[in-house]
């Protein structure tokens, strides 16, 4: 199961998409110590959060990757409730309107089988992106970067389907190319320390089969939940498809 929650804020002072590490660790006090302890030492992130404002409104947008953080992090702890306590700012944010949509893993192996996926994909990264290669962070969207980041949080959120291939993963980055971009470099600031990352919009154009087309559509629908890149569970990451462009 694949879940979303849009939270609605309303805070008396502004609130920046900085802050999202600061929702991440209001978000931990909340949770089940035991689960919240569960999550700290594991090395897979079944979930992923982040701050994001539209038309001067700020949201907080939590996502859980499998039945139990679905259950635990979004209907067991968030959906009652009515505010967050950010305690270092001393802050009260009010929600005031709530949003949830579920799919489920079924469904987009469906899409991937009976879809004709889209030649050129539009993605937009609305919160600070980056990616960490050989020790060192990568802040532009390089598509063996992207897909093989997709890819791991799939396998690493689901145990019943492995997607990390390495012969798939050169398949794809042969035959997709970026051809339009607007991007900005951007930091996003955790503990004292200022990752480079990017925001921005890029447009991708798949040549090859209409398999691997779709499985490429498949793995950004997917990436609408899991986010990309590092740190998706601190606020980084988020990724939305843009439904422009045609088919071919």
């Amino acid at each position: 199961m694949l879940a979303k929650l849009e939270l609605k804020l309303k805070c008396e002072k502004e609130l920046t998409y900085q802050m999202s590490s600061l929702f991440h660790g209001a978000l931990m006090e909340l949770l089940p110590e035991e689960y919240a302890d569960y999550l700290h030492i594991s090395s897979l992130h079944p979930y992923a959060q982040h701050l994001e404002c539209r038309e001067g409104d700020w949201y907080w947008i939590i996502t859980g990757l499998n039945k139990e953080a679905v259950q635990i992090i979004i209907q067991d702890t968030l959906w009652k409730l009515e505010y967050i306590l950010i305690k270092k700012h001393d802050l009260k944010v009010l929600i005031v309107k709530k949003n949830y949509m579920e799919t489920t893993y079924k469904e987009l192996m469906d899409h991937f089988y009976e879809d004709d996926g889209k030649r050129y994909i539009q993605i937009h990264f609305l919160s600070p992106t980056a990616f960490k290669q050989n020790g060192r962070y990568l802040f532009y969207p390089d598509l063996r970067c992207v897909f093989q980041s997709l890819m791991n949080k799939y396998d690493s959120a689901t145990a019943e389907n492995t997607m990390h291939d390495e012969d798939t993963l050169e398949q794809i980055c042969e035959h997709a190319q970026v051809i339009r971009y607007d991007l900005k470099s951007v930091s996003f600031s955790l503990e004292g320390v200022k990752i480079p990352s990017f925001i921005g919009k890029i447009t991708i154009k798949l040549h090859g089969t209409d398999t691997m087309a779709n499985f490429v559509n498949m793995l950004f629908e997917f990436g609408e939940y899991s986010g990309v890149g590092i740190k998706t569970s601190l606020g980084m990451g988020y990724m939305k498809i843009i439904n422009e462009g045609g088919r071919k």
